[in-house]
């Protein structure tokens, strides 16, 4: 099709919103464009001429939202699964029986089942408003991976097995979400970040010495008072900031004891055994 004979069979003047655009349907008020029919989807109440609880698609002479059968508009918006009016997707069916699908689909087992562990988070994510939104954070590829990793066990569905996943943000957001629907313990958000970023950090220190004296001290020494401070309330940034800023102190005074032949031990003896004045 070339661009001339699209905008001649395709584009025209959008009846509500007056822009030229691509028609996405012809209703009882004329052309209607993508975005006008989006935001009628979304318009639900009572009819104000049959005064029918219902989708209200349809516009009369003054402009008033109306149901499509006031407004003579011949196509129904029906669930096929449901019978919910509204907005249909492949298959015709709304977006909640569309979402239902995809996540039985993501968090299927192996046997043909959603697993067990994740059916909470199933049954949140469908309650969630806009159920739209929710079908294209599934759409993203990391989502898809973690999802499917948690569903087949490839992922432990535990904090640490997710931090050790990325990108950050992406976790960050799904933890929250199985916080939400207690299929994971829940955790102060700012030691989650926190712990994202040890586990980062760690990976960055390539002598198994320094790596271990590391996880020991963030591990017995910074988790431990976190987490006894996020007892009495939720955590402020600066907090996990300065457990950082030590963190990288700690990694950096190894790394000068290790460039002049020393070590942890050997500082640690030496100042013990220093004469005293």
């Amino acid at each position: 099709m070339t661009p001339e004979e699209y905008e001649r069979w395709h584009v025209r003047n959008c009846a509500r919103y007056g822009r030229r655009a691509a028609k996405s349907a012809e209703w009882s008020d004329g052309p209607i464009c993508r975005t006008c029919y989006d935001r009628a989807m979304r318009v639900r109440g009572s009819c104000p001429n049959c005064r029918a609880d219902r989708l209200l698609l349809g516009r009369d002479t003054t402009g008033t939202p109306i149901c499509r059968d006031c407004a003579g508009i011949t196509r129904d918006f029906f669930c096929d699964r449901c019978s919910f009016e509204g907005l249909l997707l492949r298959g015709r069916l709304c977006e909640r029986c569309t979402l239902a699908d995809t996540l039985a689909r993501l968090l299927d087992d192996g046997t043909g089942h959603v697993a067990l562990p994740l059916q909470p988070l199933v049954t949140t994510l469908l309650e969630m408003d806009r159920p739209k939104s929710r079908l294209i954070w599934l759409r993203t590829p990391n989502v898809v991976r973690l999802l499917r990793g948690l569903a087949t066990g490839t992922i432990p569905l535990t904090h640490e097995g997710l931090h050790q996943e990325g990108p950050w943000r992406t976790v960050t957001h799904l933890c929250d979400l199985l916080m939400d629907c207690s299929v994971l313990p829940r955790v102060d958000r700012q030691i989650l970040l926190y712990q994202r970023w040890l586990t980062e950090r760690l990976a960055t220190i390539e002598d198994p010495e320094h790596h271990l004296l590391l996880r020991h001290f963030t591990t017995w020494h910074q988790m431990r008072r976190l987490r006894a401070t996020a007892e009495n309330g939720p955590l402020r940034r600066s907090q996990t900031h300065q457990a950082k800023q030590e963190t990288t102190q700690a990694g950096a005074f190894l790394a000068r004891l290790a460039n002049r032949g020393r070590t942890i031990e050997h500082s640690v003896r030496s100042l013990t055994t220093a004469p005293t004045l």
